[in-house]
């Protein structure tokens, strides 16, 4: 779960708070010109963190409360490069309960401590350092709820335990309590919320209405704006826009906007985000177009203008993208490095990712010649996590026209196609730079990336030699190695499609194909075919005593297309049929590669 949205700042980032699992941390989700990304800033001192953060000042620190009550600034400091965090400690040694929230001048903001006092956290100038100051209670009673609503830096405002709303205003010599009393025929229960003009302010109330206190030219009145139709306000009002509109959770989870159309006050019911409920107040409002809500499933949810109509955009749940060397250790030491990582794997899927890396990729690497020589390797993991489970999945017709398209939002845009013709997958007008910018992210080394799709369809691409290899997790294994053989070790294909019918009239460039030379003994692995062997080789009538898998001869047929004119030198090999070993010519190409790095 996560708290609500809050300390928005330069209408690309926002902050909330991870509330279970193994982070309790305070997390950014940053729009990074790209992508929105998560970006977690740890717990300070080790100590969870609890509540909405908030206070943002000067689109460089933002203050939040953790599980002693303390509250601390996460300060992003120019002049070091990085974050910090800065210990505030508890004001009169009382655990904060509410806050921190209302703040004035990017050099003050209000907590509540859990006996009801008003605490103003106020950074002096004259004094270079943060000092408390304690505002009391209202008379007779406590503070309930958050503070809110703060206008000309010089007056904010609390709900208090007997219901009532209360104003605490700097009236140019001293702090002052001001009663604003009870809403008619009920009582304050969120925190005030949704300040406008300087001038009005709204809040929830005990039976679910929302009401508005505005100043009227001579006067504070009380206004009633009800409640949405068939349901109540459940939230603190939050994401002011425009001085026209604000927003707020109800009690069957839905948003709903009340907005001024020009002549009145009217709802507008924005649903509930896709599967799932609002559970806290609206917050970290954006160019008058957009903001973020918290939901039931722990999910952020963006709601935004597009310009014609409200959407809903699924931000998936508070976990950073995070890596770890599988194979091999951190070191500046030549290996054959490679970085791996899922593309639609949510935060749910990453048992089940880790364990299909271990399983198609980890195992595909320890096979036949490569078991001896782990050594070599350098291979890191990037846990990649995708908002939702699962990719985008297309399928075309014979003749090349999209019969299917069905839409996922992950986050390296691969699109399984289920189509030997089209390398089996689609790539988005992203997906190249998304993984070229993780690889510099997290392992800059590595000229060798593979990519496992969250799909149960077949496929495996890869590019000959350095570069990308995709694979679906349907794919399996020993697609995984042959490819593998692409990837790592600029081997070529040895099988031939059902269709194969052209004539390569080429000259290939792998190790492990080959035109027909003028002169069989000059062909690529002459020092492999036995004396007796007969070159071409027919592969229906090899001679007697043939190992299929490590018998050397020259077979007509490889490439995939080339029926004639390209030759493979055994019948069996990983490089066909997946399943067998590599072959000897195969292998000797990956021990000479290997051999540099060990």
């Amino acid at each position: 779960m996560i708290s609500g949205p809050g300390a928005a700042m330069l209408d690309s980032k926002l902050f909330v708070s991870r509330l279970n699992g193994d982070f309790r941390d305070l997390y950014e989700r940053w729009w990074d010109g790209d992508e929105w990304i998560w970006i977690n800033h740890g717990k300070p001192a080790g100590t969870a963190v609890t509540g909405t953060p908030g206070a943002a000042m000067l689109d460089e620190k933002l203050f939040v409360v953790v599980a002693d009550g303390s509250l601390w600034e996460r300060h992003w400091r120019s002049d070091l490069g990085r974050w910090a965090w800065n210990s505030h400690g508890r004001p009169g040694n009382r655990p904060i309960v509410h806050g921190p929230g209302a703040e004035m001048l990017n050099e003050k903001f209000f907590v509540v401590t859990d006996d009801g006092h008003l605490w103003e956290r106020h950074w002096r100038n004259d004094l270079g350092r943060w000092v408390w100051n304690d505002h009391g209670t209202p008379p007779a009673t406590t503070v309930a709820t958050a503070p809110g609503a703060a206008m000309m830096d010089s007056k904010l405002f609390v709900g208090t335990a007997n219901g009532r709303l209360y104003e605490r205003v700097w009236n140019g010599t001293q702090w002052v309590w001001v009663d604003h009393g009870l809403p008619v025929g009920t009582s304050v229960a969120t925190a005030p919320g949704a300040a406008m003009m300087n001038s009005k302010l709204f809040v929830g109330t005990a039976d679910g209405r929302l009401f508005e206190r505005v100043w009227n030219g001579s006067q504070w009145v009380w206004v009633d704006h009800g409640a949405p139709p068939g349901t109540t306000v459940a939230t603190a009002p939050g994401a002011a826009m425009m001085d026209s509109k604000l927003f707020v959770g109800t009690g069957n989870g839905h948003l709903y906007e009340r907005l001024w159309n020009g002549s009145r006050w009217v709802w507008v019911d924005h649903d509930t985000p896709p599967g799932t409920t609002v559970n806290a107040a609206p917050g970290a409002a954006m160019m008058d177009s957009k903001l973020f809500v918290s939901t039931a499933s722990g999910r952020l949810y963006e709601r935004t203008w597009d310009g014609t109509r409200w959407t809903w955009v699924n931000h998936g749940t508070a976990l950073h993208d995070r890596a770890e060397h599988v194979v091999g250790r951190p070191g500046s030491d030549p290996k054959l490095s490679i970085l791996i990582m899922g593309d639609g794997y949510a935060e749910a899927d990453m048992p089940a990712y880790r364990s299909q890396v271990t399983s198609q990729v980890l195992v595909a690497l320890s096979l036949d010649q490569l078991l001896l020589h782990q050594g070599a390797f350098r291979v890191v993991r990037v846990d990649l996590v995708s908002v939702e489970s699962g990719v985008r999945e297309r399928r075309y017709s014979t003749r090349g026209t999209i019969t299917s398209d069905v839409f996922k939002s992950s986050r390296l845009g691969l699109i399984p196609n289920d189509s030997w013709d089209r390398c089996w997958f689609d790539l988005s007008t992203y997906t190249d730079a998304r993984i070229e910018k993780l690889r510099l992210r997290f392992a800059p080394e590595a000229d060798h990336v593979i990519v496992l799709v969250k799909s149960d369809t077949w496929g495996g691409c890869s590019s000959v030699g350095p570069g990308t290899g995709y694979f679906t997790e349907g794919s399996g294994m020993t697609t995984v190695a042959h490819e593998l053989g692409h990837n790592l070790f600029r081997l070529g294909d040895e099988y031939l499609s059902d269709s194969a019918r052209e004539t390569y009239t080429g000259v290939s460039n792998y190790p492990n194909t080959s035109e027909a030379p003028s002169d069989w003994t000059a062909l690529k692995w002459f020092d492999l075919v036995h004396p007796d062997t007969p070159l071409p080789t027919n592969a229906a009538r090899p001679p007697a005593g043939w190992n299929r898998r490590t018998s050397v001869g020259a077979f007509e047929g490889a490439g995939g297309s080339y029926a004639t004119g390209l030759f493979r030198p055994v019948l069996e090999c990983r490089m066909n049929q997946n399943n067998p070993p590599w072959c000897p010519v195969c292998g000797r190409k990956i021990l000479s590669d290997l051999e540099v790095f060990e």
